[in-house]
Order: structure tokens, then sequence, then C-alpha cells
């Protein structure tokens, strides 16, 4: 069991008894640096402070008249730090997958590999395309680039 404690002068917010999915729920948009509802407040990771401890259940009696977090400091492990970082190496893995996906992904700090990878999109014909490409986003302004991809190709394949 995990027990929360958000702190942000002069508000502080203790939450007991958590399952694994409702920490991660608080934790991963936090290690985003994104605001996360909890209690009635929301918390942003820029200015309040998270404590996460590990231990027992804690029962009704031992919640009783404000005692909660005391109880739970004197039976559990502050585990803040360990889970921060779990959760920000699962979302740094997590991209490495994403990009993993896309051929040749170590090459995207490379402009001109960047390029090519981009190229190899554009299908046997990469120079028409981007020539149709053009004249559909100056024959329409108002579209998004990728509207504009698809008319261009609409209009290939129309040819």
């Amino acid at each position: 069991m995990f027990h929360v404690e958000m702190r942000q002068f002069p508000h502080n917010f203790c939450s007991f008894n958590i399952g694994d999915d409702e920490l991660r729920a608080i934790v991963d948009p936090w290690v985003r640096d994104r605001p996360v509802d909890f209690g009635e407040r929301r918390w942003s990771p820029l200015e309040a402070r998270m404590k996460i401890l590990e231990g027992p259940e804690l029962s009704l009696q031992q919640l009783s008249m404000g005692r909660g977090w005391q109880a739970a400091q004197r039976t559990s492990e502050d585990v803040t730090d360990r889970v921060i970082a779990a959760a920000t190496q699962a979302m740094v893995s997590a991209g490495a997958q994403t990009q993993g996906a896309m051929p040749g992904s170590a090459a995207i700090n490379d402009p001109l590999a960047f390029g090519f990878q981009i190229a190899s999109l554009l299908g046997s014909e990469p120079m028409r395309l981007l020539e149709a490409w053009r004249d559909a986003a100056a024959g329409s302004p108002s579209l998004t680039p990728s509207q504009t991809l698809a008319l261009a190709e609409h209009n290939l394949a129309s040819d």
C-alpha cells in the first residue's frame, strides 16, 4: 500500500491506502511536469511537493483525528525517489520504443540522415509528390500540412 502527501503552502492533502494503479495515475503526469488532480485541488509539480510512503494498510482507527500521516510515517518507508525514478525511466523507455519503431531513429539528430528518412517515406517518386504537395499548399493555404499532403496524394492518384 502507498500513502501520498501533497504540499503547497498553505495547502496539504494526504491520501492513504493507495494501490499501484491509483499511484500510477498520480505519478505518470507528475514526471511529465503536468498538473495532477488529487483530492480537491490541482497540484503542479513545479510548485508542489509530493511524498510517497510504502507500508502496511492503515486502519480507519489509525486515520482518525488527523493522525493518519504520522501513523503512515511510523510504519512506512519513504519511496518517493524510487517511485519517481521508476516512472521517469518508464517514460524514457516508452519514448525510446516509439522512436525505435521508426527505421533509423538514431539518425534523427543528423539533419541529412533525417532528410533521407523523410524522403524514403515519400514513395518511389518523392520529387513528384513534393511538387504536388507544394502546389496543394499554395492553392489551399487554410489547410494543415497533413491535409495538403492528402490532397497532393489524391491529385497524383487521379492523374
